[in-house]
């Protein structure tokens, strides 16, 4: 990624990374999609409140993994590949540790997590259910980031796309088995996503040997080293608490959406997946912009970024742009998708739904710009203020959510969304133009 034009080669390297995402994002779609249809809205609303939880933890396992590629980014970019082998075994064994404790930890605490952010009785038993069988998957999910990270930080996007093509097909055809087939209800849409998830890691593992042969590795080495762990924590730690501090703020949203009712939590999850769905384009877009950035800093060729992010800035424009043609014209198709027709609250909850995507969809163009220009601070190792304007916008979110969403109404829910990119984009656009995001790379430290 230091050599060539900049357009080309980070929209190459980013192409498998978006697919790879949206196959991602397709096990939590599809296990909304029919979960709303086969099981009703109790049931989707258990499953989106039960989501706000999932995603601490899916959160932490990418800020670990963060660290690693980073690390192995810059030490890739400057031709140290003696380290990479080491890298990757110290963070996958490291990332192995935190997800057992996090599967414990829910498995013993799930009830109180939903008791915590205000679940109605009508969806408890539905929502502990869920997360109990959904973090049978934890292990895996930790392992596979970590080696995606590895992926990606060496250049390899189309590798991972091949391995969530396979699981996203497994996830979908477990989900009929279980949820159609079995009816085993949401505990059966959670148990068909920790399988396609396990198949994934299993697959990564097989196959990370081959991606690494060409890089030395000493056997009196061993497989774990607590140097390169501190070097890695260094980057991961702060990436990590930031994403679980904003995954945690999203259950203190969720719960005031909860104080709504079944219906909007059900019309708010429909079109939260939907965002989430969109938003994957931008954020893997700027996962790949992150790793040109790493390496050519690595490089010492500090002079490709700005091209980089430039074309980075349009191609994603383009992209949000016509999303938010399709979330202003069709939105109540959309929402609709995973709604059941003839519930008698259908109607709120489409309502709601409707007003969710078109009024973060407008500012679409908005959210790709920001994900790109922080994503340069990530590369580049300024974690600090990676970490400050991300937690910037969801703090700007939460204050207003939860501050005003019952005073100025349920639309706040959405517009709070609006106002932390809105605000957050122009703090990053000073922080890129100041400039000292440069002196960040790991041998500078």
């Amino acid at each position: 990624m230091t050599e060539g034009d900049p357009l080309r080669t980070i929209l190459v390297f980013a192409v498998p990374m978006i697919l790879s995402n949206l196959f991602q994002q397709l096990y939590n779609v599809v296990d909304t999609l029919i979960v709303g249809k086969m099981l009703g809205m109790n049931a989707l609303a258990a499953v989106g409140n039960a989501g706000t939880i999932t995603a601490v933890f899916v959160q932490l396992s990418t800020g670990l993994a963060l660290g690693g590629s980073i690390v192995i980014a810059q030490y890739f970019g400057a031709g140290r590949t003696d380290k990479i082998w080491l890298c990757m075994s110290t963070s996958v064994i490291f990332s192995i540790v935190i997800s057992l404790i996090s599967m414990t930890g829910i498995w013993i605490f799930a009830r109180s997590l939903l008791v915590l952010v205000n679940t109605p009785a009508g969806i408890m038993d539905m929502g502990t259910r869920y997360l109990r069988f959904y973090f049978l998957g934890c292990v895996p999910i930790f392992i596979y980031n970590a080696l995606n990270g590895v992926y990606t930080a060496l250049g390899d996007s189309k590798t991972p796309l091949k391995f969530l093509i396979v699981s996203s097909i497994l996830n979908i055809f477990l989900d009929l088995v279980f949820i159609v087939g079995l009816d085993r209800g949401v505990e059966g849409a959670a148990l068909a996503t920790a399988l396609s998830q396990l198949a994934a890691a299993v697959m990564a593992l097989r196959d990370i040997p081959r991606l690494l042969a060409d890089f030395g590795h000493e056997k009196r080495e061993g497989i774990f080293d607590r140097e390169l762990l501190a070097v890695m924590l260094r980057f991961a730690l702060p990436s990590a608490l930031q994403q679980s501090i904003v995954s945690v703020g999203t259950v203190v949203v969720q719960a005031t959406i909860n104080s709504f009712g079944t219906a909007v939590i059900a019309g708010s999850a429909a079109a939260n997946k939907v965002i989430n769905l969109a938003s994957a384009v931008s954020i893997n877009y700027g996962n790949a912009y992150s790793n040109y950035v790493g390496q050519n800093i690595g490089a010492g060729k500090e002079e490709r970024i700005w091209p980089g992010l430039k074309a980075s800035i349009l191609v994603c424009g383009a992209i949000s742009l016509a999303m938010t043609v399709v979330f202003e014209m069709f939105p109540e198709q959309i929402i609709l998708l995973f709604l059941q027709q003839g519930e008698a609250d259908l109607a709120m909850a489409l309502s709601v739904g409707v007003r969710y995507i078109r009024a973060v969809g407008a500012v679409m163009v908005i959210f790709s710009t920001y994900m790109l220009m922080k994503a340069t601070f990530k590369g580049s190792g300024d974690m600090t203020w990676f970490i400050f304007v991300t937690l910037l916008s969801f703090l700007i979110r939460l204050f207003l959510t939860v501050g005003f969403a019952h005073i100025i109404g349920m639309g706040m829910i959405w517009w709070s969304i609006c106002a932390g990119w809105i605000i957050s984009l122009g703090v990053t656009v000073g922080r890129y133009v100041q400039g000292g995001w440069k002196n960040k790379r790991i041998d500078a430290q």
